[in-house]
């Protein structure tokens, strides 16, 4: 009689879910994309959903053109979170008395060392076109108008 047996293989996680990776993209945004290297937990995600696909960045770049956020509603991302936790918990962020997140200066380090602008190329280039146009300020009028829907 034959016999059948089956060995588990370690299956590949997509880059996107990688914890380093999302460290990577959440110090990336915070140097080119945040006033004082500070963002809120709403604003992070928003630009974490844009970076997913070329036309929602090509929408925050018109948003940020227009001086209006004219993206209605975004993705949160648990795995966003889970990563944010983990840089702050090594060191890489740390959380402002308001809540938001801030480089720290172990961060600073990381991202010239790593070298991380030149490893992230397209995403530091598109980054730089939005800069710091996206304001807190945009992000919660768009929040305050999801309050006024429900």
């Amino acid at each position: 009689m034959s016999k059948l047996s089956f060995c588990r293989k370690k299956s590949a996680v997509v880059p996107e879910l990688r914890p380093m990776y999302k460290v990577a993209k959440i110090l990336l945004i915070l140097k080119l994309g945040c006033t004082g290297g500070k963002v809120s937990l709403l604003k992070m995600h928003l630009f974490n959903w844009a970076m997913l696909d070329p036309q929602r960045l090509q929408a925050l770049k018109l948003s940020a053109e227009k001086k209006e956020l004219l993206i209605g509603v975004w993705g949160i991302d648990p795995s966003l979170n889970m990563a944010l936790n983990y840089a702050t918990s090594e060191g890489l962020l740390r959380i402002t008395s308001n809540g938001s997140y801030q480089l720290t200066g172990k961060s600073e380090h990381f991202i010239l060392e790593t070298k991380l602008l030149e490893l992230f190329d397209t995403e530091t280039e598109e980054l730089n076109n939005i800069a710091k146009k996206i304001t807190e300020t945009m992000v919660s009028q768009a929040a305050k108008r999801w309050v006024d829907e429900v």
